[in-house]
């Protein structure tokens, strides 16, 4: 049971990937037999892992139709980001006020993890971006991690995996080296200036880089003007 889980785990990671990343494009059919064989898997396990990204919005599902590739939501995105921008500054005031030499250690080391992928995304993002995510997610939590509230976190954790599918999406198109050499810059500034307000003990500095930040999402992954920034 264990090993199917972590079948189920792992085909469900690579189809988010490779439907934000658009090489399964929006409205493509899922077809079960095709991705048991893409995939090398077993049919209940396509099942699986399609039901499960149906209920995190990747996957739509009708009964006379089946399961298809869902197209992204201008609106749904910027609502996330919305949420998570105003959640996120909640988190890190109750962190702040908490704060500790081990709550701040852990900050220093997620963004020090952070700043080496950075570098890699302005060479080769399709293949650095899963990485950068993965590490951008663990610093943002390292700032809220000290808030001393489960469920608030549990919270942020829904909002920041929901929006993970417009990250990718928006690091899959194509950009000049001058545009993703900007946006590295921009975003590495960013997350610098937090891990500083965050060692300065600085509530109101800290929330107005963290809102800034977040809501400077790419939003030309679904149809907008390019920005600048992904949070």
């Amino acid at each position: 049971m264990e090993k199917q889980g972590s079948v189920i785990a792992s085909l469900s990671d690579q189809l988010r990937r490779d439907i934000s990343l658009g090489i399964i494009k929006p409205g493509h059919k899922l077809n079960i037999e095709g991705l048991k064989r893409t995939y090398n898997v077993s049919h209940p396990s396509v099942r699986e892992a399609l039901s499960l990204l149906v209920g995190e919005g990747y996957v739509g599902f009708q009964e006379s139709k089946g399961f298809r590739a869902l197209e992204a939501s201008q609106e749904e995105q910027q609502d996330i980001i919305r949420v998570r921008a105003e959640l996120e500054c909640v988190a890190f005031e109750w962190s702040i006020k908490r704060s500790d030499v081990a709550w701040r250690s852990s900050v220093i080391a997620a963004h020090y993890a952070l700043s080496e992928i950075e570098r890699k995304m302005s060479e080769d993002p399709l293949n650095a971006v899963l990485e950068w995510d993965d590490r951008n997610r663990a610093f943002h939590f390292a700032l809220a991690g000290n808030c001393n509230s489960p469920k608030l976190l549990d919270i942020i954790a829904t909002q920041y995996d929901l929006s993970r599918r417009y990250r990718l999406m928006a690091h899959a198109n194509d950009r000049s080296l001058t545009s993703r050499a900007r946006w590295v810059k921009n975003s590495a500034e960013e997350h610098e200036a937090l891990k500083q307000a965050t060692l300065e003990g600085n509530i109101s500095k800290g929330q107005e880089i963290l809102k800034k930040h977040i809501r400077k999402a790419t939003l030309h992954a679904v149809g907008a003007a390019p920005k600048e920034n992904e949070a």
